[in-house]
């Protein structure tokens, strides 16, 4: 956290405890909603509430936008239904269509009678769409503007629109049945002669997106195409909102923030700082248990190789290396992969050229790694052969664990399930297994050589 608002949380949390309510809207006054809700995060729940209900309406709505769907939550959590609505009536729709959409059904309904018509009519026409889909991150208020229309008479709309709609980077060009045809951009609005036809001052699309697009698909559209804002459209092509940079950045963190979690068994990032504690065992406990299998399955193959350790003891000095250095390289492959799949740098029917790169590169760290630990293995042991195995068993497993590491995030997009959540357990345990594997064998191919 910033210095000065270390120093403001510092000023907040005494005036918190003595309920100085006064003292504490002179301490926030004039303090960015941004700001704001970055000093509400590091409350206390309790301390949150006391904050958050203090706050006027309007700035309520503006921080309420800013916070985490964790702190979100305990905000909210209790708020009569009245002051929500207040809260609500001010913010964008898709915001709006957020926050209702978690809200136990009868205060939803209360809510949606208690703000304004339009506004209600939109939520619920949003309410629609799946909440990770286009349509459940756009929002509907926007400029269009018929293409026989002039630009004077478009900017004029622009102005009487300028509280409802915020900010503005383009106008979407309509006919008749409200199908999409054009863009003006709003610097070329404003530079037009005031006269002049839209549709003559009108450019094509980069982007449009469908409502039922998923929304890390149309994510992924803004960073390739490079845009601002995209208009939303429905399978006839007829506008029905628009998809604008911030929630796309929102997105992005919610779908990095999800795979995340996911990895620790779910996507509910409230459930790990909640008391639930057998539900939290419950999910985390399963990927515990696929490395304890891969354990287990190691400690099987330890045990089948006793023969060779018997006499050759000192081979055991290496066993962390092998399993730990291969399981490395397999996570690093395998998060290449399941970010290129994420960003759409690498598709199912591409991979080949990435494979091929991954393990000249395994080969070639693999080679390094393996002379520095063979050569290690032979002055710690005195065994010339000892080092060769061990060296043979790095390269070897590198070039393995690369491979593994390519083609399981590929195999489980393939497979519809998600490569963030299952290629980093299944890698690992696996190389572990593969690692003993070729160690041991190399051990056992040259015994002779190394118990002599």
């Amino acid at each position: 956290m910033e210095p000065r608002l270390e120093q403001k949380l510092g000023e907040l949390e005494p005036l918190l405890e003595q309920g100085e309510n006064q003292a504490i809207l002179a301490a926030i006054a004039g303090v960015h909603p941004a700001d704001l809700a970055h000093l509400i995060e590091a409350l206390d729940e309790d301390g949150k509430r006391r904050l958050f209900a203090l706050l006027e309406p309007g700035y309520a709505a503006e921080v309420l936008i800013e916070l985490s769907a964790f702190s979100r939550d305990q905000v909210l959590q209790g708020i009569q239904t009245p002051r929500l609505a207040a809260i609500v009536d001010d913010l964008p729709s898709d915001d709006a269509t957020d926050i209702i959409a978690d809200l136990p059904a009868e205060q939803a309904r209360e809510v949606l009678e208690s703000i304004d018509r339009e506004d209600s009519a939109e939520v619920r026409q949003l309410l629609q769409y799946p909440e990770d889909s286009a349509g459940g991150i756009m929002q509907l208020e926007l400029v269009s503007a018929m293409a026989n229309q002039t630009v004077a008479e478009v900017i004029e709309a622009i102005r009487q629109k300028r509280d409802e709609v915020g900010e503005l980077h383009n106008v979407y060009v309509v006919d008749r049945d409200n199908r999409l045809m054009g863009i003006v951009p709003l610097s070329s609005l404003i530079l037009a002669d005031p006269g002049a036809v839209i549709r003559r001052v009108m450019l094509p699309l980069k982007l449009v997106v469908r409502a039922d697009e998923d929304q890390e698909t149309v994510a992924q559209a803004f960073r390739r195409y490079d845009v601002v804002s995209a208009p939303v459209v429905d399978d006839q092509g007829r506008l029905l909102g628009r998809i604008t940079i911030d929630d796309v950045v929102d997105v992005l963190e919610e779908e990095a923030s999800e795979d995340f979690m996911r990895l620790a068994g779910s996507s509910e990032e409230y459930m790990f700082y909640s008391d639930e504690i057998f539900r939290i065992s419950r999910l985390r406990l399963p990927w515990l248990l696929t490395n304890l299998i891969g354990g287990l399955i190691t400690g099987v193959l330890l045990w089948f190789f006793q023969g060779t350790l018997t006499d050759a003891i000192f081979l055991v000095t290496f066993i962390p290396v092998i399993t730990g250095m291969g399981g490395n390289v397999g996570i690093q492959s395998s998060t290449i992969m399941v970010r290129g799949f994420a960003l759409g740098r690498i598709t199912l029917g591409g991979i080949w050229p990435v494979l091929w790169k991954e393990l000249r590169v395994a080969l070639v760290m693999g080679l390094a790694c393996g002379l520095v630990v063979g050569l290690v293995a032979h002055i710690w042991h005195g065994k010339a052969m000892l080092g060769v195995v061990v060296g043979l068993a790095m390269v070897s497993g590198f070039s393995v664990a690369a491979l593994m590491g390519t083609l399981a995030p590929a195999l489980f997009k393939r497979l519809k399930i998600d490569p963030a959540i299952s290629a980093g357990p299944f890698v690992t345990t696996a190389n572990d297994i593969v690692g003993i594997l070729i160690y041991f064998s190399f051990a056992t191919l040259f015994y002779r050589f190394l118990v002599s």
